[in-house]
């Protein structure tokens, strides 16, 4: 099985507090499929969002094209005011581990930031996934893992989609 960790593409600067993507995040949507389609990356059996209009607008080409509903999943929001760290790198932890329990898919996930860089100090790998080159997400950029039969994260790929 599969794990695609993806920060959603350019999102819109609005004060609405669930801000869509900019035009240039679209287009990061369209050019994610487009790498699907060419098979420059795998085709996901499962797409996981955040409740957020960005995360979903991020995966919404990939959904309709491939007939994959979009999923939310509340543990892949951004740390809430109310939650401390442990707290939220429990959530994390959890989300990751339930992932692990699908056979034979490849999972797109999609959230925010915080969550992501979060995320690379709890996943289980032997790659230093606390490296300079993990530690700052630009819109729509992803890591991809292969889970082992030992619940450990293989390191495949970090891939900055652009448009």
């Amino acid at each position: 099985m599969k794990i695609y960790i993806f920060r959603h593409a350019q999102k819109a600067m609005d004060f609405s507090g669930d801000p869509d993507l900019t035009p240039e995040g679209h287009g990061q949507a369209s050019t994610l499929l487009d790498l699907v389609l060419k098979n420059e990356m795998p085709k996901p059996t499962q797409l996981w969002v955040s409740p957020r209009k960005r995360t979903h607008s991020t995966f919404r080409p990939l959904s309709e094209q491939l007939k994959l509903p979009l999923v939310d999943q509340e543990a892949l929001l951004e740390q809430q005011s109310d939650e401390s760290l442990q707290i939220f790198r429990r959530r994390i932890s959890n989300l990751l581990e339930k992932a692990t329990e699908a056979e034979n898919d490849v999972i797109y996930m999609c959230s925010h930031y915080d969550w992501v860089i979060e995320a690379m100090s709890v996943i289980p790998s032997e790659t230093d996934l606390s490296d300079d080159r993990f530690s700052h997400w630009i819109p729509c950029q992803c890591v991809g893992f292969e889970i082992s039969t030992d619940g450990m994260f293989k390191f495949l790929e970090l891939k900055k989609v652009s448009t």
